[in-house]
């Protein structure tokens, strides 16, 4: 929704205004653009006395909605209407019911002003985390884009991808096609488990990405279009850790040389409505890079709060890019995409080629999850052969058919870069074992057994320091793998960190048993009763 309320003549019968001179006409209208403006507290405060009619049960409703609460979302949209629904009104019957369904076994913990819903079990392992993640964020990017939302923020973690699917109403093929694992909407973030995919995936940036959109739509009155909610998500998706902007991963970079020497920039009006619905997953990697690297472009010539200014003019009713320009070229868009596009030509970018990473819903095995070899069954062959060498401590003749399956014009895949280093561990070459994960680590970070396998030969060498951040960044992708736990918690006791040591050794407990060990029985009572 909307500004609901341009006409000035209109704010002058009506009297009163809202968020960002909006007028209103009594609490109901009130809270309707509170409440698309992401401003749950106004809107609450304007919910007080509502219920009297079919359009007031309805945005109580949506603010129900809203604050997670979706037995009274759905029992007042019900109340709303009458026998026959309205299309629009049936609709969101749909998708409360399918939330509801959704959040089946969900239970709610909350930690200052941060509300995570989960599903008992494993996902316990990802609950410190999420709130120190979103703490970081509020605290470190919100500032820079004109501050958070009142109110606190609500997240869901979804075990499955088809909870995630039912509760985003994002069609699963997207999901496949493009990745997409997390959404920010109805003031909500709504967060794939990385126990849903195969692989994991980088889900603590992704929780502050999503957060991110979240903090925009408020400061932009959800006027931001879609390439630009990403450019600036993307782009400071990682100052929750660190200080500056990150490097683009190499495979978005191999993307972005290509589409600059080739003239095939994905053009702003294609990634409308969503980059979840570009074809492929290549054209979003891509249209993902093209806007990361505007915004930061924009930041590293105007200053750390550009973003910011950019908001509070398209807040204003001023169009996205006329705003990027008016701030970063007094008002010359083409100047201003000039600039840019010069700019990356002086990044150097990766320019060898590299594969995508697939989203694999589900169990699948690591060639499954491979880039290259989930796709190239020519050279999965040849690895396969080698697994079954190298299980007959047959690493020399291994090493001969692994090295069949790098193909001519492009790296190793990281399933294969890992069969590699092991080989070459096994011959007694340690050396040539981490270079290998380390050049695979640069191509392909987000594969959790390189930086495991790579973390395990450093450990075994006594490099612990450096063990110790190649099993967190394993961790970070794949939290669920209590070896990697249990490491963690090793190398920790061993530095004298014993309360990250209790915490992980609290995780591979949770992980070996599938969920928290019920509490012990109070003193002088039998472990069970009869």
């Amino acid at each position: 929704m909307k500004n609901l309320f341009a006409s000035s003549v209109l704010a002058a019968l009506l009297g009163g205004f809202g968020p960002a001179g909006q007028a209103w006409a009594g609490d109901l209208a009130r809270g309707e653009v509170c409440i698309a403006a992401a401003d749950l507290a106004c809107a609450r405060a304007a919910a007080v006395g509502l219920g009297g009619t079919p359009r007031e049960r309805g945005f109580l409703a949506e603010l129900a909605f809203h604050e997670q609460r979706f037995d009274d979302a759905l029992r007042l949209l019900k109340a709303s209407t009458g026998p026959a629904p309205e299309s629009s009104t049936q609709n969101g019957i749909d998708l409360y019911k399918a939330t509801l369904e959704a959040v089946a076994g969900f239970v709610s913990e909350t930690r200052g002003d941060v509300t995570v819903m989960y599903l008992p079990g494993t996902d316990e392992v990802l609950l410190d985390d999420t709130f120190t993640t979103l703490q970081a964020a509020h605290d470190r990017i919100g500032p820079r884009l004109g501050g958070a939302p009142p109110g606190g923020v609500r997240v869901e973690i979804y075990p499955t991808a088809a909870r995630f699917i039912a509760a985003s109403g994002i069609p699963a093929e997207s999901v496949r096609t493009t990745g997409v694992v997390a959404l920010s909407k109805w003031s909500r973030l709504l967060l794939t488990s990385p126990r849903a995919l195969a692989r994991g995936y980088a889900w603590k940036d992704t929780l502050a990405h999503e957060y991110i959109h979240y903090v925009v739509a408020y400061n932009s009155a959800d006027n931001a279009p879609v390439w630009l909610q990403e450019g600036i998500a993307r782009s400071h998706e990682v100052l929750w850790r660190r200080d500056d902007f990150a490097e683009l991963p190499a495979y978005q970079q191999s993307l972005l040389a290509e589409a600059l020497s080739t003239g095939t920039l994905v053009p702003l009006e294609r990634m409308h409505p969503s980059m979840a619905f570009l074809p492929s997953a290549e054209l979003a990697s891509l249209a993902f890079a093209q806007v990361a690297t505007m915004v930061e472009f924009l930041a590293n010539t105007t200053g750390s709060d550009a973003a910011r200014r950019v908001l509070l003019k398209v807040k204003d009713g001023t169009d996205a890019l006329a705003a990027v320009a008016e701030v970063g070229a007094n008002g010359d868009a083409g100047a201003f995409m000039t600039g840019w596009t010069n700019w990356l030509k002086t990044l150097r970018l990766v320019s060898r080629k590299l594969a995508a990473m697939p989203t694999v819903i589900g169990e699948g095995d690591d060639l499954a999850t491979d880039p290259l070899l989930a796709t190239r069954q020519d050279l999965a062959g040849f690895v396969r052969l080698g697994d079954l060498l190298f299980e007959a401590k047959r690493s020399s003749a291994a090493l001969v058919e692994y090295q069949k399956a790098v193909p001519e014009d492009e790296p190793a895949s990281p399933a294969l870069a890992v069969r590699l280093a092991r080989a070459h561990r096994s011959l007694g070459d340690d050396a040539r074992a981490i270079l290998i994960l380390r050049a695979s680590i640069i191509d392909y970070p987000e594969y959790a057994n390189s930086h495991k396998e790579l973390a395990q030969q450093l450990q075994r060498r006594g490099v612990t320091g450096e063990a110790t951040t190649e099993y967190l960044s394993s961790a970070d992708i794949n939290p669920f793998d209590p070896d990697v736990q249990s490491a963690l918690a090793t190398l920790y006791a061993a530095s004298g960190n014993a309360p990250e040591a209790a915490r992980r050794r609290r995780y591979e407990r949770i992980l070996r048993l599938g969920g928290s060990p019920p509490p012990a029985p109070p003193a002088g009572l039998p472990e069970q009763i009869p």
